[in-house]
């Protein structure tokens, strides 16, 4: 059922891709966050502080929707201000799409 949801949000959502991401999203009534990434990108620690940076920005700009971050290498190393700036950036995008 997961996978299937996933794979859905992946063919029919809108993509956005980013130096740190790849975020695909759809408008729905639900709120889900899901993460994709490979183990070699880095510690499990250094990769579940960028999930939880990520899902505070999400969950503080949007109360509904499905969104699925594709991570890449270079965003373990960022720091938190870091990943923000690049998160505002995309959030009027996401709005737009909202609306």
């Amino acid at each position: 059922m997961i996978k299937k949801k996933i794979r859905e949000i992946l063919k029919e959502g809108k993509k956005i891709e980013t130096e740190f991401f790849t975020l695909y999203f759809k408008k729905r009534e639900d709120f889900k966050i899901g993460f994709l990434l490979n183990s070699k990108i880095g510690k499990p620690v250094k990769r579940n502080r960028v999930k939880r940076i990520i899902r505070e920005l999400v969950r503080k700009n949007f109360k509904k929707g499905d969104f699925i971050f594709v991570l890449k290498k270079d965003v373990i190393e960022k720091g938190k201000d870091e990943i923000e700036k690049i998160f505002g950036g995309i959030v009027e995008k996401i709005s737009c799409s909202f609306d």
